[in-house]
């Protein structure tokens, strides 16, 4: 039974020594490219020197497995995956200098936030990795509470909180990570428009029905802002169309005028009539102008003037 004991208290004794006490963290900072939309792939590394002087007899310093992070910036409207990996795997002694490797993706709508920024676009996220002279079994039973504590969804710093307190005081080092994404995005605004229609008659429109030879025509002015680089490139889908609540009932085309005397318009564009739509969505409105895909250069008159659309009002 002795004998026993001795060769156990042999085979653990390394394991479970924890020769250093210390507690080392780093803060590193990432910004976010601000055309990551149109470009939407992003690495960083990052290293550090550790030089823990409480660290005494035998001790095995251990680099902790890192997890992928998924972040919601503004709300959760952006989420953007975080690929955590180890820039290196030489063995690591006091002291010594390592780092890591942060490449950025987007993530799904439906990905499960582990960190928000709520409605701001910056979030510190704390022990993205870490490492650990503890010994094996401390580290499998801090791994475990860790990913418990995700599952259970109490957030990544709460359980980095828990991870940290679990293994303070058998050597631990770790870096923070600063996250920060100032969003660019397209925005086309357009100028305030009146067309004055020339007189026309009542007796005109009783002989005829509509009158389309008195006719005013004028131009839907777009100023886009927040474009990228020197080909001016979109950073997000758009659509142009027309709405209002002065819609005759029934109709998509016809306005009615401030008086209700029987006259109304309509407005056409390229020889078709323009549909309107009677609330905020596009519903059946026609569409004027659109970008269909993200990244779209638009033309050079565009970037240098406000874009045009002509309208026909009869």
């Amino acid at each position: 039974m002795k004998l026993f004991l001795f060769i156990v208290m042999l085979l653990i004794l390394p394991e479970t020594y924890a020769a250093c006490t210390g507690e080392i963290t780093y803060q590193d900072n990432l910004i976010i490219r601000e055309d990551f939309t149109i470009n939407p792939n992003q690495s960083a590394t990052y290293s550090h020197n550790f030089n823990d002087t409480t660290c005494s007899g035998t001790y095995k310093i251990t680099r902790m497995d890192p997890s992928d992070i998924i972040v919601g910036l503004y709300n959760d409207t952006v989420k953007l995956k975080l690929k955590i990996a180890w820039a290196d795997n030489n063995t690591l002694t006091m002291p010594f200098t390592t780092g890591y490797t942060v490449t950025v993706e987007p993530a799904s709508s439906g990905a499960n936030v582990n960190i928000s920024a709520g409605s701001g676009n910056s979030v510190l996220i704390n022990g993205v990795v870490s490492i650990t002279s503890a010994s094996s079994a401390t580290q499998f039973t801090a791994g475990l509470r860790f990913l418990g504590c995700l599952l259970a969804g109490r957030g990544w710093n709460a359980c980095a909180a828990d991870y940290n307190s679990y293994l303070r005081g058998a050597g631990l080092y770790s870096f923070d990570l600063f996250v920060s994404y100032d969003r660019k995005q397209t925005t086309c605004k357009p100028e305030d428009l009146t067309i004055t229609l020339p007189n026309i008659a009542l007796s005109e429109l009783y002989n005829t029905g509509k009158v389309s030879n008195k006719n005013a025509a004028d131009n839907i002015r777009l100023q886009c802002d927040n474009l990228f680089g020197n080909a001016k490139q979109t950073s997000r889908k758009m659509t142009v169309y027309l709405s209002s609540s002065d819609l005759i009932p029934d109709s998509y085309s016809v306005l009615r005028g401030a008086v209700n005397n029987g006259v109304g318009f309509i407005l056409e564009s390229g020889g078709k009539t323009v549909n309107i739509s009677n609330t905020a969505e596009q519903g059946n409105a026609s569409t004027l102008w659109k970008v269909d895909q993200v990244g779209t250069p638009l033309n050079s008159d565009m970037n240098n003037n406000p874009y045009y659309r002509q309208l026909l009002c009869l």
